[in-house]
């Protein structure tokens, strides 16, 4: 079987360990821990936000590594990423450092739960099909903000340069009846930024319970939402 690498980890994990390393050494006050599960949730939100870059040889590997390490706005990126990945984690009050599920769902053996993938998008000018930053996005289920599986996916997230206009939300898993329990989950998507027409995107997610949890950070069980496109309120929006 042909082994499929993400080569961006080796670097993650590099820069995001090396950055602990000269903060903790700084003594800097925000920093509150720097323990395995720390850094390990620092680089999960990381390679959450930056695009993957997949090989299948050794040769593969050593031609991705040359690009990525001439690639000096990408190191700037991960570097941007890892920085504020490491400011949620410190912020978050988690007592054992790696989720903030509800008590009641933190002994997952025997109870079923609807998990949920993460939502992944993206939002772009309407106009000029360029990918906006500082949207903020704001993840709904039904009527309420929907809660995150940790705190250090935020809700509302903000869009940032040089991620392509990108966000990523992930829901904490939701108490079911049974296992194997059907059910149909209503997102709604809200964005909004300054000089632009506020937009609303709703999407359906079928969910089947399962007597298992998804609290770890698995790639393939994701879904990419609607591409969103914001129109400038100067500009007339020739789709409407």
């Amino acid at each position: 079987m042909v082994k499929i690498h993400n080569i961006m980890e080796e670097q993650v994990i590099t820069h995001v360990n090396e950055l602990y390393d000269q903060v903790k050494a700084k003594g800097a006050v925000w920093l509150t821990c720097d323990c395995e599960n720390c850094r390990l949730d620092t680089i999960n939100y990381v390679l959450n936000r930056i695009p993957p870059r997949y090989v299948v040889s050794g040769r593969g590997v050593t031609h991705n590594n040359a690009v990525v390490l001439a690639d000096s706005q990408l190191s700037i990126d991960i570097d941007r990423f890892a920085l504020e990945g490491m400011k949620l984690v410190s912020a978050s009050k988690r007592p054992y450092h790696k989720s903030t599920l509800d008590v009641s769902l933190q002994d997952t053996s025997r109870t079923p739960l609807f998990n949920f993938p993460t939502f992944t998008g993206n939002v772009y000018d309407g106009s000029t099909f360029e990918a906006l930053t500082d949207v903020e996005l704001v993840l709904k289920l039904g009527d309420e903000k929907a809660v995150m599986i940790d705190s250090g996916w935020s809700n509302p997230f903000k869009t940032f340069a040089g991620s392509n206009g990108s966000f990523t939300f992930w829901v904490a898993p939701i108490r079911a009846e049974k296992e194997k329990e059907n059910r149909d989950f209503v997102f709604t998507i809200e964005a909004k930024l300054s000089g632009y027409d506020p937009v609303t995107y709703s999407f359906d997610v079928p969910i089947v319970s399962e007597i298992k949890d998804r609290i770890q950070l698995n790639s393939v069980y994701s879904l990419k939402t609607q591409d969103i496109f914001m129109f400038r309120t100067d500009v007339v929006n020739e789709l409407e």
